[in-house]
C-alpha cells in the first residue's frame, strides 16, 4: 500500500480557519522550497547544517558501529541525500538505504546521488508524509533496521508529539536496533535568532515561499507585499518561533473559503525547539530506549543521539 500525502489544500485552509492561524512545517517543502533550504544550509549564519555534517564526517563510523551490521537504514525526511551519503560511509554492509520524503524531486536527486557512489546498495525513495509513523507501519522492511532522522526536525514537533515519535518509532523496532536523531542544543539567544534572521534575506525568503507556494497550487493570488517573515527565539518555551505576518487588514479567497487576516496578524508556521542533552536523553529513556550513544559537534552546539533498545 503506498503512503498517502497529506492534502496540501485541506490542511492549508483548517490552519488558516483556526485560532490562532497556523500552517505546518512540513509544507515547506516542495521542490521550490526544498532548493531555498538548500541555499539556507550554506549560510554563515545557519550553523546547524555544518555542525551535523562535521559529526557525520568525523564520526561516521562510530555511529555505524552503534547501529550495527547488515542493517537497512530508513532516513525520514533525507532531503538531498547528502547526509544519507555520509552515513552511509560510515555503516558495516548496509543491506539497503530507504529515503523517506514529502518532496518528490528531493528523493529522485537523493537516490541518484547514491547511485553514483554506492552502485552496488539498494536504494529506494517513498513520497510520504514522514512525520506520521503509521507510514513506516506500511513499509514492510524484514531484517535489521535502523531509523535515522538527521538535521533537527525533531525540534519542530511539539514536545508531547516528540514524545510521541520517539515511542512510535520504539514499536517499529526489535531489540538491539537503533533510532539516531539530531538534535539542536540550547544556547545564547543572539545566535539562535541570527540563525532564523540571516542577512541575505533567505530564511524570510523559504517563510514567505508558502504564500507562493498558496498561490501557485491553490491560486490564491495573495500579493507579495501581503505578509513579512517574523522569527524570534521564545526563552521560556525553549524554541525558535516562525510566522508570517499580515502588513494589512485583508480577505483572501483560498480553495473556496474566505480567509480574514486583521493587521499584525500572524500565521504561525514553524516552532524549532532546543534541548539541552540531559533533557532529549529523558525524552528517549522515556520512549523505552535503554542505551544512548551521543556526539556532539567542536563547537558544542549540535548532537547525533543514537538510542539502541
Amino acid at each position: 500500500m503506498k503512503p498517502k500525502l497529506s492534502d496540501f489544500s485541506e490542511e492549508v485552509v483548517n490552519g488558516l480557519l483556526s485560532i490562532p492561524k497556523k500552517i505546518s512545517p512540513k509544507f515547506f517543502y516542495d521542490n521550490e522550497g526544498s532548493q531555498i533550504f538548500d541555499e539556507i544550509t550554506k549560510l554563515p549564519e545557519y550553523y546547524l547544517t555544518r555542525a551535523e555534517l562535521e559529526i557525520l564526517e568525523t564520526r561516521r563510523t562510530d555511529i555505524g558501529r552503534v547501529i550495527g551490521a547488515d542493517a537497512t537504514v530508513v532516513e525520514l525526511g533525507s532531503g538531498s541525500g547528502q547526509k544519507g551519503l555520509l552515513l552511509l560511509k560510515g555503516l558495516i554492509r548496509p543491506k539497503e538505504l530507504v529515503f523517506v520524503d514529502i518532496s518528490i524531486e528531493a528523493l529522485r536527486n537523493a537516490v541518484k546521488l547514491v547511485h553514483t557512489y554506492f552502485p552496488h546498495i539498494a536504494v529506494k525513495g517513498i513520497c510520504a508524509d514522514y512525520t506520521s509513523t503509521d507510514v513506516m507501519g506500511q513499509m514492510d522492511i524484514p531484517g535489521r533496521k535502523g531509523i535515522v532522522f538527521l538535521g533537527s526536525t525533531i525540534g519542530n514537533m511539539e514536545p508531547e508529539e516528540a514524545r510521541g515519535f520517539i515511542s512510535g518509532c520504539r514499536r517499529l523496532l526489535s531489540d538491539g536496533e537503533t533510532l539516531t536523531i539530531g538534535v539542536d542544543l540550547k544556547k545564547d539567544k543572539e545566535t539562535l535568532e541570527r540563525a532564523y534572521n540571516d542577512s541575505k534575506g533567505v530564511t524570510a525568503r523559504f517563510n514567505l515561499n508558502l504564500i507562493s507556494r498558496i498561490n501557485r497550487e491553490l491560486g490564491a493570488g495573495i500579493p507579495g507585499d501581503a505578509f513579512i517573515h517574523k522569527a524570534f527565539y521564545n526563552e521560556s518555551r525553549g524554541r525558535i518561533e516562525m510566522h508570517l505576518q499580515s502588513t494589512r487588514t485583508q480577505t483572501f479567497l483560498i480553495a473556496g473559503n474566505e480567509i480574514n487576516f486583521e493587521k499584525g496578524e500572524t500565521i504561525h508556521t514553524e516552532n524549532s525547539y532546543k534541548y539541552s542533552i540531559d533533557e532529549f536523553s529523558g525524552m528517549l529513556k522515556d520512549g523505552g530506549f535503554n542505551r544512548i550513544t551521543l556526539w556532539q559537534d567542536s563547537g558544542q552546539r549540535y548532537a547525533l543521539f543514537t538510542a539502541t533498545i
